[in-house]
């Protein structure tokens, strides 16, 4: 099964009082990257979350965003503190006195005064807090695998035409090499012929032997052979349950290099051809595995 490294998934509750959203973004990427979003009384929460992301993924950047709101206050108490406002009202009292002002001072001036007004609040339930977030957590990153398992669906169809195109065009050029000496032999008889020399005496055995020759130096038996090779083990990769992203890049990179090999390799005009369209259809399957866990 085929897993993309695109997707989406997001869950939310209302329990208590908490008003729990979890949402869950992934993208390319070469390894596991786990980013964690959440509000600041969350923070304790992060590592179990990263545990959880990577219990479920192997390959790719995770964007994990926790929005937690409280429904009710969590103040459990609200004082002023009584030194720090005696002080500040002793200290304006000197002022209005050496100044011969009234301030005419209020209640409101005292609150907006730092660290006059004290709050507390009530200690966080963080175990409730962790079971409640961390299953919404799941249950974001089994929708996230749904979409990844829909889209590595799509790129399996799409890769399994590419490697089909790619059969057909290396059975021609097998077919084109097997001919090709042939050809030569032929070509090679034909330009002597046309040389219309009455002194000149062909020597079969001396053709013979160029064509040997010619076949050894443009001899591609063992490419073809190695990137039909290459071929059937992409398509095992393609269809084993092991994380293959960055197994099949290796491949693709293998594949190239017969492709270059027997292009260098062949004088044939249209066997350079094919391989250019092999390595056409090869970089369109490179872009695709792109995105493969």
């Amino acid at each position: 099964m085929i897993y993309s490294m695109t997707g989406f998934g997001r869950s939310s509750i209302d329990e208590n009082n908490y008003g729990v959203s979890v949402e869950i973004k992934t993208v390319n990427n070469k390894y596991l990257d786990v980013q964690v979003k959440n509000p600041n009384f969350l923070n304790f929460l992060e590592e179990d979350v990263k545990k959880t992301v990577r219990k479920n993924l192997n390959r790719g950047r995770v964007d994990v965003f926790i929005r937690c709101q409280k429904k009710e206050s969590n103040i459990s108490k609200m004082y002023f503190d009584s030194n720090l406002v005696s002080n500040y009202m002793e200290a304006v009292n000197d002022l209005e006195k050496s100044l011969d002002y009234d301030f005419k001072l209020k209640l409101s001036d005292i609150m907006l005064l730092e660290g006059a007004l004290q709050i507390e609040e009530c200690e966080e339930d963080e175990k409730f807090l962790k079971e409640l977030i961390l299953t919404q957590v799941e249950n974001a990153l089994k929708l996230l695998i749904d979409m990844r398992i829909k889209e590595g669906e799509n790129i399996s169809k799409i890769i399994i035409t590419q490697l089909d195109e790619m059969k057909a065009v290396v059975k021609e050029i097998k077919g084109l090499a097997e001919s090709s000496h042939d050809e030569y032999k032929e070509s090679l008889i034909k330009k002597l012929q046309e040389l219309n020399d009455e002194d000149l005496k062909i020597d079969m055995d001396r053709i013979y032997l160029e064509v040997a020759l010619y076949g050894e130096r443009s001899d591609i038996t063992e490419e073809i052979v190695r990137l039909n090779s290459h071929i059937d083990q992409f398509l095992l990769t393609l269809n084993s349950d092991e994380p293959k992203g960055r197994k099949l890049d290796f491949i693709v990179q293998e594949m190239n290099r017969e492709v270059n090999t027997i292009s260098s390799k062949s004088p044939n005009k249209t066997i350079v051809q094919n391989c250019i369209e092999l390595k056409s259809i090869i970089e369109k399957i490179r872009e695709q595995i792109q995105n493969i866990e």
